[in-house]
């Protein structure tokens, strides 16, 4: 969609059952051309990992600017608040491009016989990591030891891996909690799993001091936000992906040049039915840019993908989590479109 509030340089993210339901769903993808001669036109549907928030204004800056359309793209953004796998989306044709939320989740649909290639990633380090009250600073894997950790079942599976790849044994105290952090002020935990980006940005705009530190700082290396289509559509359109990711990498300079313009078109057009604060969404950007940002990204371009390091210490990561068989780095990581650029 083009927004007419923002003209600026209009010139210039599985279960088998659950893939195979989704095998069923049709695609949106096709070419318009009209009877001037114009050129075609590619409808994306793009899947989002969550709802439409902070962490895609990327996207919706690329959509708005027109420089999806400069692509001779319509893009579709699709609601990923309810979406148990977008992995399966992506995979049944329900969607043709969309975030994978991390490396786990991509192998284990792959592991299913989901067809998918990733061909860029948005977080160059999750968003994973540990929220402690200011009494406990956590600098390194030892100070996990014995800790009453509040999470979740797949939390546990990712706190289990700290230790794991590591070289140690798991030795923490679960804890059950929900999204709400509440337990680490009543003394109930001693460290909550959070996406630094959420939960502790809240609280520090409410006044309240959190420590934080990522899973990365603690050993655990994963890719986040995966931009993940089909070889099949990747084959037939590669034109379409590789313009899309052109444009994405715009709309996310823009966003990161401007965060302020960034939420106030995201809450303005693109969310804005799900009430959301323009407060906290731009300090939630904020916490997220330099995440999005490192070596590679500075020499490379947004969303670059290093090979080494997916067969290297990503990878490592995954076989501490128990994971085997990893798909070939080679076939399921086509650094070849950003680069086509």
């Amino acid at each position: 969609m083009l927004s007419s509030t923002r003209t600026r340089r209009l010139l210039g993210g599985l279960t088998a059952a659950g893939l195979a339901v989704a095998l069923t769903a049709c695609s949106s993808a096709d070419a318009d051309t009209s009877d001037s001669g114009a050129e075609e036109t590619t409808s994306i549907s793009f899947q989002l990992d969550w709802v439409k928030n902070n962490q895609f204004a990327g996207f919706f800056e690329a959509d708005d600017a027109g420089y999806y359309a400069d692509e001779n793209l319509e893009v579709e953004f699709l609601d990923g608040g309810d979406v148990g796998s977008t992995a399966a989306v992506i995979a049944g044709g329900a969607a043709e491009i969309g975030i994978v939320s991390n490396m786990a989740r991509l192998v284990d649909a792959i592991g299913t016989g989901a067809d998918l290639v990733v061909v860029g990633a948005l977080y160059q380090t999750s968003p994973a990591g540990l929220m402690t009250l200011p009494d406990l600073e956590i600098t390194g894997i030892d100070d996990l030891t014995g800790l009453r950790i509040g999470t979740d079942e797949a939390g546990s599976a990712d706190i289990d891996t700290l230790f794991t790849v590591n070289g140690l044994e798991p030795d923490w105290e679960t804890v059950r909690v929900g999204w709400d952090a509440a337990p680490l002020f009543e003394d109930q935990i001693d460290a909550y799993y959070a996406y630094i980006t959420s939960q502790p940005v809240t609280y520090e705009l409410e006044g309240t001091d959190v420590n934080t530190i990522t899973f990365a700082d603690l050993g655990y290396d994963d890719y986040a936000g995966l931009i993940v289509t089909t070889r099949e559509f990747l084959d037939e359109h590669r034109d379409a992906v590789v313009g899309f990711m052109s444009a994405s990498v715009l709309g996310w300079d823009d966003a990161i040049a401007d965060p302020e313009a960034a939420i106030d078109l995201t809450l303005s057009e693109y969310g804005a039915d799900l009430g959301l604060d323009a407060a906290a969404e731009l300090a939630a950007l904020e916490a997220m840019i330099p995440l999005t940002q490192n070596e590679v990204t500075d020499a490379a371009g947004l969303f670059a993908l290093d090979t080494d390091r997916i067969s290297g210490p990503v990878y490592d990561t995954l076989t501490a989590s128990g994971r085997t068989d990893l798909p070939d780095v080679a076939e399921t990581f086509d650094t070849s479109v950003l680069d086509a650029d």
